[in-house]
C-alpha cells in the first residue's frame, strides 16, 4: 500500500463476497508472452519488433485492436494467415502465475468468496486456466469474444455482477491498469488496484500473499 502519512482507519473485507479478477498483470504476469506473440507475427511480416508504447498498449487491449495498432492495413490480410498458423500453446508456458495465487483462491474458496474473471483476452483464458488448473475457482470467465464491446465497456463485468446476484459493496474488481478502472467506474463496482499505486483506487494491493493475510485476518490497515 502507499506509504502516505496520514490517519488509518480498518477496511472490513469480511462483506465482501466476490471478487472479479483481470488476467493478465494480476492473474498472470503475462508481458513476456504477450511480447512473444506479437513479434512472431511482426517478424513474419518482415516488421520490426513491437516498440515499449505498443507492448504496453497490447498488454491492456484486445488482440484485434492490438493488431490494427500496430500491422499497416495492406498487412492485416497476412497477418491473418499468420494468426492462423499459430496456437496459443506455442506461448502458454511463457506465462508466470504470480506467486501466492493458488494459496489465495484456495482461502477464497474456504472463506465462501466467489471469484470470476474479466478480461480482455479473446479465445485463449479457458486454455489459460485449464493448463494452470485453475478452471474450478472461477466462474463466471468473461472474455473479450463474449461480449459485444471490451473493457473499458462494463459489459462484461455487469453480466458478472447480474450473475452472481450480489450487492455492489459486497464486490471488488482487482486490475492493474486504467483500463481497468475505467471499467469499474461505468460499472459502478469498487475498484481495487494491484501492484499500481498511482490508480486511484478504494483499496491498493502488493501482492497475494498480503491479500490473503488480509481475508484470512478479516480486515487491513487503509492510510488515508
Amino acid at each position: 500500500m502507499p506509504k502516505v502519512v496520514g490517519q488509518s482507519r480498518r477496511f472490513d473485507l469480511r462483506r465482501i463476497r466476490g471478487v472479479v479478477f483481470d488476467c493478465d498483470g494480476v492473474l498472470f504476469d503475462s508481458r513476456d508472452v504477450n511480447r512473444h506473440y506479437y513479434n512472431h507475427i511482426l517478424l513474419a511480416l518482415g516488421l520490426a519488433p513491437m516498440s515499449p508504447e505498443d507492448e504496453d498498449y497490447a498488454f491492456m487491449h484486445t488482440v484485434d485492436t492490438s493488431l490494427a495498432r500496430i500491422i499497416p492495413p495492406e498487412l492485416m490480410v497476412r497477418a491473418a494467415e499468420v494468426q492462423g498458423h499459430m496456437t496459443y500453446n506455442d506461448f502458454i508456458d511463457r506465462m508466470i502465475p504470480e506467486p501466492g495465487l493458488v494459496e489465495l483462491l484456495q482461502s477464497l474458496e474456504g472463506l465462501g468468496v466467489r471469484m470470476a474473471v474479466n478480461t480482455n483476452r479473446k479465445n485463449s483464458m479457458e486454455l489459460v486456466l485449464e493448463r494452470f488448473g485453475l478452471t474450478r475457482f472461477f466462474y463466471p470467465v468473461m472474455t473479450a469474444a463474449k461480449v459485444a464491446r471490451p473493457k473499458p465497456d462494463p459489459e462484461g463485468l455487469r453480466r458478472i455482477v447480474e450473475d452472481w446476484g450480489l450487492p455492489f459493496q459486497e464486490l471488488s474488481y482487482l486490475g492493474d491498469s486504467s483500463v481497468d478502472r475505467e471499467t469499474t467506474i461505468r460499472a459502478g463496482v469498487p475498484f481495487w488496484a494491484y501492484r499500481n499505486p498511482d490508480l486511484q483506487a478504494q483499496l491498493h494491493v502488493d501482492s497475494f500473499h498480503e491479500l490473503r493475510q488480509w481475508f484470512e485476518t478479516g480486515f487491513c490497515e487503509i492510510i488515508d
